[in-house]
This record gives structure tokens, C-alpha cells and sequence, in this order.
């Protein structure tokens, strides 16, 4: 064979031979991709491991901190007990105790006294005993070892599922994902990403369920190994104290009262001439006066028998914006110790409770963010004192959108009702002129509210104020504040032109009048309305408005015949 024959063989072998070796490769991709992994991950990987110490998983969510194991016992620290258990467990790091509240108690541990073995501080954070934690809250607490874990379950009637062959648990949604655990056919465990019926929640991933195994592992099984979607509740459940209602049998129609000083509380009957309808009358007695925790006090026995002579229930108004405290600053330092909450929360109980009045309601809206689990603790602490005392409790909130991180679940959870302030749309502080409170904005704050807190618990505020807007050349309009007649009566001096605005579903004044250009959106029975018709078909629990004397004489008739039912 001549060297050029031998060159072409050479050629046609290589030509053969790269796709076949390219098919191989190919071939092999394929069935390594097929094959699923048999790689186990070790649990002390899975859950972390440390000498002393032990992992937390509650409803299969692993917390990124961890307990101690002191003497045999479990103890969870308070970051993770507030995140994943309870919000019931909060620390204050400032003068470092841990407080726990109920239904009907509040407990305090203090770093510098006696716990009783039931709490440990150590390294600026706290840690309770899990069957302390038990016996306040709502969990089931399971002691697992080789990790040492505490595996907590907070949802007692959760979606479940029954293997329906042997299968591994794995760590992501993907037969390439490492094993976290074998369960045998046969075995029940939660689900997280079902609903009762069958259906898929928004969070499955296709082809896979994730579930949470009772000694803590949790992941992804393929959907057909699993079978019989079903709630069931764990027989174990133990049932903490009760949060018990205080409400009203017939839907609320409050009115706010702004009181700020005797006179006001001796003018009351006067007050109510002409109001008819409200059924419960909220006035502004407490005051946050400093930094400390004082409060002022205007509470009257004189003013509660008037207004239940009068067929009104009587809700007093904590606020931190009629009194000496006039920032969030100084809202924040006000709550922000147990010394300072517990001087409030005491003067204000025994005020509430020694006038008579039959509840209580939180307008403290100077919150920011950061303040706000201290504010929450607030309220969980003012709910042990009505609930004790027999008392209705109520928060107020800006709407969802401007206030998410007040966390009205939680709010929901130990108060009677949280009433949504449907208004402060556009403020003195806005960059343009615009309504108080359109109706798009009314019916978005109320149904984002009714989502987390429910019908029953929600409460709509209205107000009985427009604002007029004045806006010169090159300059960022202003407004000043008016009730509904002067508001009607300012318009008309302008010579401003009235009509109605769809989108707002309220009328609507313009005009130029001198050197400045006018605008107010009026409220009054034609907006008020409107409102009325959409709280009448939220069937929340009624209607709160700001405030009394600002309405006209033909609000009365509206509002009643939109209650909810």
C-alpha cells in the first residue's frame, strides 16, 4: 500500500471515528442526566453542627441562627422564635429581658435576675427553653438528634401526603440534587406547596413536591411517589391560652372625637347635636408627652356616662401626635424599652379602665420601620391588660402600601380590630396637589387590609376633610385642611368651578384666583357615598371617621345605610 493509500484510509478511519466519538459523548450526557444521583448529604451538612449547640427548623423553614443544648435541655434563641414560631417571644436588647406574652399574661426574664434555668443570655442574645416556649405558645417542639435539632410545628392542621413507594427526599428539585433522606412508602408527611384539593400553590416547582418530614428533613420528592393530598390534624396539638374577642355584636360606626382639654370633654352633648348614627365615639385622651413613657391624660367619667346615655360605646384614642411627642425619633425612643412601654401601657390601662370607658384605640403613627417590632409589642402588651380587663382593643394603620412593615397579621392576632386609615392620599407634605382620599385608593387600602386580617377583624376610616390646594408660579403647591361646609364655603369664595371626577368618584373644584392657581377635592355626601357602597361590599366589621365636627348634617343618613351587614 503506497503512502498516499495509506493517508486515505487514515482520513476515512477519522472520518468514521469522530462521529461515533461524538455520538458517545452525546450518549453519555444523556444518561448521566437520566441516572439520578445516589449521593447522600450528610445531616450534620443538611442541618450545621456544633458541640453545645443545635439547629431550629419550624414548618420546614431551617433558621439561618441556632440554639444551645445546656444540661440536656434545648434552648431556642429568641431571633429565631420570633421569625419562625411565635412573635409572642421578643428581646429587648436594650435593657436585655426577654418578654413573653399571652392571651393573658406578659412574663419578663431579666438578664440580671433569677430565670429559673427557663431562660439563658449569653453573648448579647437570649435563649428559651423549648418547653417553656411550649407552654406559652402555640408549637409542638420535637427533640431530634445526630444533629441535635428542636423541630418545631406551628400549623396543626397542614396539608399532607402519603408515599406511595419508597423515594429520596433531595435537597433541590432535580434527580441531580443530593439525597437528604430515604422515606419508605407508606410514610405521611407534610406538604408545603399543595392545597387541600389536590392543586398546586403558586410556589410548586413542576414534577416535584415539597415536603417536611416529622424528624425535620425537608425537600423535594417526584409528585408520583406521593399520594392522597388531605388536611389532617396532628393529634399532639397543644392549645395555648385562647385569644378571646371583644367585639361588637352589630357592625362599628365610630366616630373620632379630637379632645384637647377639659372643655372638650364638658361640651360633648353639645358636641353631638345632630350626630346620629354612630354607635361607638373614639376621643383623643392619651397623649405620649416624652421620651420616657409619660402620657397625659384627659379620661373622663363625665364624658362615658354622657356618650352611653347617649347609645354610644366609648373607645379611648391613644395618639403620639397631639402631645408633646411630635417626630419618629422620638415615638421610637418612647417604645423603645420595657421600662418605657410598661409606663405607658400601665398609665393608659388604669385611665381606660377607671373612667369606664369600654375599649381602647392605638393611633400611634409616627412608626418607622425599625420601630415597629417595639410598637408591636406595644400592642401585645396593651392586649393582655383589655383582654384582662374586658375591654375592646384597636390599632390604627396608615394603608398597606405606605405601612407594610407593621406587620397586621400579627397585629390581627392579639387585637379586636386594626382600623385602616383610608385617607392621607396626598398631604400637606406632597409634592402635588391631589385628593385626600380617592375612591381607588379607599378600596385598595381596605381590600390589601381585609387580605391579612380578614373581614371580621378590618375597619375602615374615612375622612370628613379635603384639602385646598394653592399652587403660584415656580413654587410646590401648598394646602390647608377644612372640614366639609368651610371646604364647600372656600370653593365658593374663589369662585372656583365645580364638577365630578370620575376617576376620584368625588367633585372637584378648580379656578385661579389673584396670583395662584386652586384645587380641592371636596368630600362630602357624594363622596362619602361612594365610600360607603365599597365598605357596605368589603363586609368588614364597619366604619371609623376623622373626625367629629367636620361633617355635614347629611353624612349621617349615607353612612348608615352602607354598613355591612
Amino acid at each position: 500500500m503506497t503512502v498516499g493509500e495509506r493517508e486515505k484510509q487514515l482520513k476515512r478511519k477519522l472520518f468514521l471515528l469522530v462521529p461515533a466519538a461524538f455520538l458517545a459523548l452525546v450518549l453519555g450526557i444523556l444518561i448521566y442526566r437520566l441516572i439520578p444521583t445516589k449521593k447522600h448529604m450528610d445531616p450534620a451538612a443538611f442541618f450545621g453542627s456544633g458541640e453545645g449547640s443545635c439547629a431550629i427548623v419550624a414548618d420546614g423553614v431551617l433558621s439561618e441562627t441556632r440554639g444551645l443544648v445546656r444540661d440536656g435541655a434545648l434552648y431556642l434563641d429568641s431571633a429565631s422564635v420570633s421569625a419562625l414560631i411565635t412573635p409572642a417571644v421578643f428581646y429587648d436588647a436594650a435593657e436585655e429581658k426577654l418578654i413573653v406574652t399571652t392571651a393573658r399574661e406578659k412574663t419578663v426574664y431579666a438578664a440580671d435576675g433569677a430565670a429559673g434555668g427557663e431562660v439563658i443570655f449569653e453573648n448579647g442574645a437570649a435563649y428559651i427553653r423549648s418547653d417553656v416556649l411550649t407552654e406559652k405558645a402555640d408549637v409542638l417542639i420535637r427533640r431530634e438528634e445526630a444533629p441535635d435539632r428542636a423541630v418545631a410545628v406551628t400549623e396543626f392542621t397542614p396539608v399532607r401526603m402519603t408515599f406511595a413507594k419508597d423515594a429520596p427526599v433531595r435537597l433541590r428539585a432535580g434527580i441531580k440534587s443530593p439525597i437528604v433522606a430515604d422515606v419508605p412508602e407508606g410514610t405521611a408527611v407534610r406538604v408545603t406547596d399543595r392545597l387541600p384539593d389536590g392543586s398546586d400553590a403558586e410556589t410548586k416547582v413542576r414534577g416535584w413536591t415539597h415536603v417536611v418530614t416529622e424528624d425535620g428533613f425537608f425537600g423535594y420528592v417526584k409528585d408520583d411517589c406521593l399520594t392522597d393530598p388531605r388536611t389532617e390534624e396532628i393529634a399532639e396539638k397543644k392549645q395555648a391560652a385562647a385569644y378571646t374577642r371583644t367585639r361588637l355584636e352589630v357592625p362599628v360606626n365610630l366616630i373620632f372625637h379630637q379632645t384637647d382639654s377639659a372643655a372638650s370633654n364638658a361640651a360633648l352633648s353639645e358636641s353631638l347635636q345632630g350626630v346620629d348614627g354612630p354607635n361607638v365615639i373614639a376621643p383623643t385622651w392619651f397623649y405620649l408627652e416624652d421620651t420616657e413613657g409619660g402620657v397625659r391624660s384627659l379620661a373622663d367619667e363625665d364624658y362615658v356616662r354622657t356618650a352611653h346615655e347617649a347609645g354610644l360605646s366609648v373607645f379611648a384614642v391613644l395618639n403620639d401626635f397631639d402631645g408633646n411627642i411630635a417626630s419618629a425619633g422620638e415615638t421610637a425612643e418612647a417604645l423603645g424599652t420595657d421600662s418605657r412601654r410598661s409606663r405607658i401601657v400601665r398609665a393608659v390601662t388604669d385611665d381606660t379602665v377607671s373612667c369606664g370607658a369600654d375599649g381602647l384605640v392605638i393611633d400611634i403613627e409616627l412608626v418607622r420601620k425599625e420601630a415597629a417590632p417595639d410598637f408591636l409589642e406595644l400592642i401585645r402588651e396593651f392586649s393582655v391588660e383589655m383582654r384582662n380587663a374586658g375591654k375592646t382593643l384597636a390599632v390604627c394603620d396608615y394603608v398597606p402600601a405606605f405601612t407594610g412593615y407593621l406587620n397586621r397579621a400579627e397585629q390581627a392576632r392579639v387585637a379586636d380590630y386594626v382600623i385602616v386609615m383610608c385617607y392621607d392620599e396626598h398631604t400637606a407634605g406632597s409634592d402635588e396637589a391631589g385628593p385626600v382620599a380617592s375612591l381607588p385608593f379607599v378600596e385598595k387600602g381596605l381590600r390589601d387590609t381585609i387580605a391579612v386580617v380578614g373581614e371580621e377583624g378590618t375597619i375602615a376610616a374615612i375622612p370628613f376633610f379635603s384639602r385646598l390646594w394653592e399652587t403660584k408660579q415656580g413654587e410646590k403647591p401648598s394646602s390647608r385642611a377644612y372640614g366639609m361646609r368651610t371646604a364647600r364655603e372656600k370653593a365658593e369664595e374663589l369662585g372656583l368651578q365645580v364638577s365630578y371626577d370620575e376617576a376620584a368618584a368625588q367633585n372637584y373644584a378648580e379656578g385661579r384666583s389673584g396670583d395662584a392657581d386652586y384645587a380641592i377635592w371636596l368630600e362630602d355626601a357624594v363622596s362619602v357615598e361612594e365610600k360607603m357602597k365599597v365598605v357596605e361590599a368589603s363586609g368588614c366589621a364597619g366604619v371609623a371617621a376623622w373626625k367629629l365636627g367636620l361633617e355635614t348634617s347629611d353624612i349621617w343618613g349615607v353612612m348608615s345605610k352602607h354598613l355591612p351587614s
